[in-house]
């Protein structure tokens, strides 16, 4: 489906559907702080970020469902930017969502934008909680923690992208394109593909 110029090339409903999961990812992410605001006590011990990975899903899940070059990107750095005005996180969250959409954007990329299973999807939610660290860790200095945090806490992220950005949002995708949603904008073949996965 996406071809050179498929950047260039969204149609209207592609456009809306990006605005509108968007915006419901968005709302998704405020709410999702109140949740894992209750695993601060783990913080200490690096597992916090277990719960990290549902702020991925604007990348992935968007994309698995538009499947354009630049969806991941565009429906995380939205999403991130919609948090940001409701929630205490401001401007910084458009940079955290700028650089986890990259995460999933090169994923899906790699695929050259054909590969829609749940592999790829896996691989997109841990680029995405990978670039995550790497901007935590020279933000948040950690630098400064007790080495042995540091393994920790990619472990613990990386797992999060995979199950939360990477299996979960593959299914709560495919639950969305069994309502017929999507069927404006997945091509036979798609559908074809996505019921052999089955």
């Amino acid at each position: 489906m996406a071809g050179k110029n498929a950047l260039f090339s969204w149609k209207l409903n592609e456009v809306v559907i990006l605005v509108v999961l968007s915006i419901a990812i968005g709302v998704l992410f405020w709410a999702w702080t109140f949740i894992e605001a209750l695993a601060k006590p783990l913080e200490a011990i690096g597992l916090r970020y277990l719960m990290s990975g549902v702020w991925f899903i604007g990348g992935t899940l968007v994309a698995f469902l538009i499947r354009r070059p630049g969806a991941a990107l565009l429906g995380e750095v939205l999403a991130a930017i919609l948090e940001g005005f409701i929630t205490q996180w401001g401007i910084t969250a458009a940079i955290w969502g700028l650089v986890q959409g990259i995460g999933a954007e090169a994923a899906f990329a790699l695929g050259r934008y054909k590969k829609w299973n749940l592999p790829m999807m896996l691989l997109a939610g841990f680029a995405s909680a990978l670039c995550s660290y790497i901007l935590d860790f020279f933000y948040s200095q950690y630098w400064t923690l007790q080495p042995w945090l540091w393994p920790v806490q990619i472990i613990a992220i990386s797992v999060s992208g995979l199950f939360w950005a990477g299996w979960l949002a593959y299914h709560i995708g495919r639950g969305i394109i069994r309502t017929g949603v999507t069927s404006n904008l997945l091509s036979g073949d798609d559908l074809v593909k996505e019921e052999s996965e089955e």
